[in-house]
């Protein structure tokens, strides 16, 4: 297996802008990789897995809502 380097998001959006990575992106990047995959070979296990993305992506989105509901999305309040 290669290497993998990210550079993950640093300090809140609201405060620092966009400079790098949320984990709903590499969620994303992951899932349209084994998609590709999936339609050349595809497989249960990775239908299953796509589901599985799927679903922790549509939760990490559920979270960003909720958060901008609150007024708290890209801030260091909980």
């Amino acid at each position: 297996m290669g290497n993998i380097d990210i550079k993950w998001q640093e300090g809140p959006v609201k405060e620092a802008g966009v400079n790098s990575v949320q984990i709903v992106d590499v969620l994303q990047v992951c899932r349209d990789r084994l998609a590709a995959l999936d339609a050349e070979f595809p497989r249960r296990e990775n239908s299953i897995t796509l589901t599985k993305l799927d679903e922790a992506i549509m939760w990490q989105d559920k979270r960003a809502a909720d958060r901008e509901i609150r007024g708290v999305e890209g801030m260091n309040k909980a």
